[in-house]
């Protein structure tokens, strides 16, 4: 029985690691980051990368797993973000002819 559990929590862990791809999609589409948190993908990232180190020392194939995909998903969330960042339009500024 546990390790039928072992299995399916690891599977479940890659399902949900993959998540942050929906985002990705989402920003692709729209080719418009500005709504999506970039703080939240960050703090995401610490913590894969902290339960990624527990589970390398504790020899946790498992957890080892499911963290290295949430933080290639969760890395290319951040990328994607960035490069989809809208920067706000420039002002016109003070122009030599102003047209009459």
């Amino acid at each position: 029985m546990s390790e039928a559990l072992a299995v399916f929590a690891t599977f479940w862990g890659v399902v949900m690691s993959l998540a942050p791809l929906l985002q990705v999609r989402i920003i692709i589409r729209e080719r418009d980051s500005t709504r999506t948190s970039l703080g939240w993908p960050v703090i995401l990232l610490i913590g894969f990368v902290t339960w990624f180190a527990y589970g390398a020392v504790n020899h946790s194939i498992p957890l080892m797993v499911s963290n290295a995909v949430a933080m290639i998903a969760t890395t290319t969330l951040l990328i994607t973000a960035l490069m989809f960042r809208a920067v706000p339009a420039a002002s016109p500024g003070p122009t030599l002819w102003d047209g009459r």
